[in-house]
């Protein structure tokens, strides 16, 4: 089964193309990342921290690192489902952003104008985009305010990304990350 095959709607072969190479790219940057990063300095220089929220730096460390890695990997065999399988965290949302974002650099790379069609599968792809307020240091904290509940915004706290989302029997995260 092909990356991307449940969305065949809002995928074409060219865009489905995009999205398998940007998996394989991040899987294989994250694995070789794996065995280069020997303490939390050496975070900085991994492919999670091109693609992860550059104010919690400081509080990834290798154990995260194999975290975010395992979500990856859940995420691209959650793309390649015949069905769409929903995500069960915020860390597989940040993992799954990444793969989007790792598929463009593909996508450029290797000619293929798709970068219209892979933001339509992002928009289409999420049922929100909170976690897009982790990138931005103004919105620190907006989960816990008034707006943020009344949004029903899950926790951005960094101690909860690898929790499933609360409420939500049928999302199982993958066992190491919980």
């Amino acid at each position: 089964m092909a990356i991307g095959q449940a969305y065949s709607d809002i995928l074409t072969p060219p865009a489905r193309e995009a999205l398998q190479g940007g998996c394989d790219t991040l899987i294989d940057g994250v694995f070789d990342d794996l065995g280069n990063v020997k303490g939390s300095r050496d975070i900085a220089d991994t492919w999670a921290a091109i693609y992860l929220p550059e104010r919690y730096l400081y509080k990834y460390a290798p154990l995260f690192l194999r975290q975010f890695a395992v979500c990856v990997v859940t995420v691209a065999w959650k793309l390649a489902q015949p069905e769409h399988m929903p995500l069960s965290s915020l860390a597989e949302e940040l993992a799954a952003n990444a793969i989007i974002e790792s598929a463009k650099v593909y996508a450029e790379t290797a000619e293929l104008d798709v970068e219209d069609l892979l933001e339509d599968f992002r928009d289409e792809y999420f049922e929100d985009l909170d976690f897009e307020y982790l990138f931005d240091d103004a919105y620190d904290g907006i989960d816990e305010t008034d707006v943020g509940q009344m949004l029903g915004m899950s926790s951005l706290a960094f101690d909860d990304w690898f929790k499933p989302f609360s409420g939500e029997s049928s999302r199982i995260a993958h066992p190491y990350v919980v």
